[in-house]
């Protein structure tokens, strides 16, 4: 409005000298915002050359902030926490726990719960001499801090009858446990859950960034009274056409060094549905593996804590898994879910399905780790004697052979 005004005063004055002032003022400052322009411009493309460019699409790794994700979990045998565990502890809750840093650091331990968690007073006697188990829920605060997932497909759970059992899944639910698996195979929602696993994001400098991811567990008990019903087992499908799935099973004849048919029957048959390797246990000793379809199967891990006296009873083998997978955006996408998968493992895979997920295939290396344990004895890491005894009778460097390890 100013120059316009300005304009018409000259045009009134006719003032030719002050007409030739204000174009030339008006064509510098022409010229100066116009290279002013120029210059900001290549600034800004300068800087975005200088950005790097994510590719989302790309399957590469090298371009994502992560390059590759990893987590390292140790599955153990038998714990149980009554009878002769509970008098030698003698309140202090922790001691049976005391050697576990011995067996070395994972991002979760996993471990098979062996005795009912109630407020039933059930005395050392009662529960040698009818082996019926009894755990007291004070022990859930230690329990938790060396083994926050539960596998509960257990043949013992049932030891204080169902109102027993409903009481320890109480129980283990209100304490923060994640469980999975059934005193009862036949009740199917309990048999696969998406557990929630922490994993570690690595950046390109090595650096970790510390996250969660929903894997599948499928935990069956088919030990003394359970044998599968039609479609049970099958129903692994669901969920490994979307998930990683680990397979835990309870059975197979006690105190034998070698797998029975029924075990065998079905450890291969998860294989079959869709299980990435299967760990099974029940047996009070350490059985041996197999590579089954190139994926391994160990019948039996043995007694982690128990109070049996014989050799094979306090032995025990600890299998490590380590997994590894390339980080990208669909990864990326299974981290944000881990949340709600938690809160609904059920729904994980409906969750997955609207969302387009992919599955993640991740590389699995697996370690023996051998404990020694027992009546009186805390269960620490195996001395060389013991763990050549426990990779023995596991047949491990055959199996690890085989799997190429």
């Amino acid at each position: 409005m100013f120059l316009y005004s300005f304009i018409i005063h000259l045009g009134m004055k006719r003032n030719r000298e002050l007409r030739r002032l204000f174009f030339l003022i008006v064509y510098i400052l022409f010229i100066g915002g116009f290279l002013s322009l120029f210059f900001i411009g290549n600034e800004h493309l300068e800087k975005k050359a200088n950005m790097p460019v994510i590719n989302h699409k790309s399957n590469s790794s090298s371009n994502y902030e992560y390059k590759s994700v990893s987590g390292n979990y140790l599955f153990s045998g038998t714990v149980m926490l009554g009878r002769a565990i509970e008098t030698f502890a003698n309140g202090d809750y922790n001691q049976p726990f005391m050697g576990m840093s011995t067996l070395g650091s994972y991002d979760a331990n996993i471990g098979v719960l062996e005795c009912p968690i109630t407020n039933n007073v059930d005395s050392y006697q009662n529960q040698v001499t009818n082996l019926l188990f009894n755990c007291s829920p004070k022990w859930l605060p230690t329990l938790k801090k060396y083994f926050p997932i539960l596998n509960l497909s257990s043949n013992h759970l049932y030891d204080q009858t169902q109102t027993g059992y409903n009481t320890t899944v109480n129980y283990l639910t209100s304490a923060g446990f994640q469980t999975v698996g059934n005193f009862n195979p036949h009740i199917e929602k309990d048999d696969c859950k998406a557990i929630i696993l922490p994993i570690k994001l690595q950046k390109s400098n090595n650096q970790n960034v510390n996250a969660t991811i929903p894997i599948a567990i499928c935990s069956y008990n088919y030990k003394t009274i359970f044998t599968p019903s039609p479609g049970e087992l099958e129903s692994i499908q669901k969920w490994s056409r979307l998930m990683p799935v680990i397979g835990l099973m309870n059975g197979g004849p006690e105190y034998m060094h070698t797998n029975g048919s029924d075990q065998a029957n079905v450890a291969h048959k998860m294989i079959d549905y869709g299980a990435s390797f299967v760990l099974g246990n029940g047996t009070h000793w350490v059985q041996n593996t197999e590579v089954y379809k190139g994926k391994l199967i160990e019948y039996s891990l043995g007694n982690f804590i128990f109070d049996q006296l014989d050799y094979d009873g306090r032995i025990a083998l600890n299998v490590s898994v380590a997994i590894s997978f390339n980080y990208d955006d669909n990864v990326a996408k299974w981290i944000a879910i881990s949340d709600s998968c938690k809160n609904n493992s059920e729904g994980c895979v409906s969750l997955a399905s609207s969302q387009n997920l992919s599955k993640i295939n991740p590389k699995f290396i697996f370690g023996a780790v051998g404990s020694y344990g027992g009546y009186l004895q805390v269960a620490t890491k195996a001395n060389p004697k013991q763990q050549e005894d426990i990779e023995s009778r596991a047949t491990w460097s055959s199996s690890m052979k085989s799997l190429g390890q």
